[in-house]
């Protein structure tokens, strides 16, 4: 009776810790999912400032400017805060009131770890001087 008691209780722990592993694994990936949906979600950003997205932070000094008549954005230098190399894919629009009057996408190739470099942009939207807000989301 005590080796089959002492069975039962390897069986219990060894269940208990597959559920537990399973449980872990299903949460991690909510989480996941989570975090790309947010970076999905535009968000609202200054031009000339800082801002983090996606496990990126951009420097400070970015500008939105005019480039042969369309909307371009110049010195957006993004490092990588992760510890795996992984390229930037970012899109920023921008908005009069309620209205998109442009869309910039800029990327930049892979990144190593904490690697920083500039991000290239372009946009084939016209340039107008009287907008209001600026956010940035990811591409994909």
């Amino acid at each position: 009776m005590g080796q089959r008691n002492h069975r039962k209780w390897i069986v219990l722990a060894v269940t208990g810790a597959v559920v537990a592993l399973c449980a872990g694994v299903a949460a991690l990936l909510v989480v996941r999912s989570a975090l790309e949906r947010a970076n999905d979600d535009p968000s609202a950003v200054e031009p000339g400032d800082g801002f983090r997205h996606d496990s990126f932070v951009a420097d400070d000094g970015w500008q939105v400017v005019e480039e042969r008549g369309d909307f371009d954005i110049v010195d957006l230098t993004i490092t990588n805060t992760t510890l795996r190399p992984r390229p930037a894919f970012l899109e920023f629009s921008v908005y009069r009131a309620d209205e998109v009057v442009g869309v910039i996408s800029c990327s930049v190739g892979p990144l190593g770890a904490r690697e920083s470099d500039v991000m290239d942009c372009f946009s084939a939207a016209e340039f107008v001087d009287d907008y209001d807000r600026v956010e940035v989301a990811d591409t994909f």
